[in-house]
């Protein structure tokens, strides 16, 4: 018994009134606006350093009391990591209403 081939889908193709293809696939595409670099490298440290003082705490916790002692400042110092992240959105939306008014 031959193997099946599973069915690929077909491509749907839109026509104008004309009988010519429509480019419907760059119609839906928005614009991406790029923030700029340092941007995205504050929100990477902001994410790790979140991440990283959340768990550190956590894991120093689990030593006793002592460890809860260090590890509830550690967990606090995340606090200001979040900040610095909401910082970085303001930034970006910023940089994206700039571009947006150059473009215009």
């Amino acid at each position: 018994m031959p193997a099946m081939e599973p069915e690929r889908p077909q491509a749907i193709i839109e026509l104008d009134e004309d009988d010519e293809e429509l480019d419907t696939a760059a119609d839906d595409t928005p614009e991406v606006v790029q923030v700029p670099s340092y941007i995205a490298v504050i929100r990477i440290i902001a994410v790790l350093g979140m991440g990283l003082c959340v768990s550190f705490g956590l894991f120093i916790s689990l030593v006793g009391i002592k460890g809860v002692l260090v590890g509830v400042p550690v967990m606090l110092l995340s606090i200001p990591c979040y900040y610095g992240m909401q910082a970085a959105e303001r930034l970006a939306t910023r940089a994206e209403h700039r571009a947006a008014a150059q473009q215009e």
